[in-house]
């Protein structure tokens, strides 16, 4: 979450700084009002294209982190486990349901598992 708050700073700081050094460069320079309407017009449009060519790289380097992140989650997943594939949680369900209860164990005589 800190990643994705410091990409967003990183881009309205990025915005609000050529936004202001654009406008201070093009007031400080010697030209006519229309011209420099002109101008001001360019260098706003330029920032807007920079700043949504900025935003779509930050979206899509989160998806990236985020797929990544998932597919990692899932091979985790399925190298801990004791059964990786869905036939064999079955196959494995199948078992357990099968297996006596401790309690039932006690009934039929039998000492149960400890670890269980």
């Amino acid at each position: 979450m800190t990643k994705l708050s410091g990409g967003n700073g990183i881009l309205i700081g990025a915005v609000v700084g050529g936004v202001v050094g654009a406008a201070t460069a093009l007031l400080l320079a010697p030209k006519s009002g229309e011209r420099l309407r002109a101008d001001l017009s360019n260098q706003i449009q330029a920032i807007g294209k920079r700043t949504i060519e900025l935003k779509e790289s930050i979206c899509s380097q989160t998806k990236e982190a985020i797929e990544e992140a998932v597919e990692d989650a899932c091979e985790s997943t399925v190298v801990n486990s004791m059964a990786p594939k869905e036939k064999d949680m079955v196959k494995l369900g199948k078992e357990m349901d099968a297996m006596p209860t401790n309690t039932e164990l006690v009934k039929m005589g039998l000492q149960p598992d400890p670890a269980q």
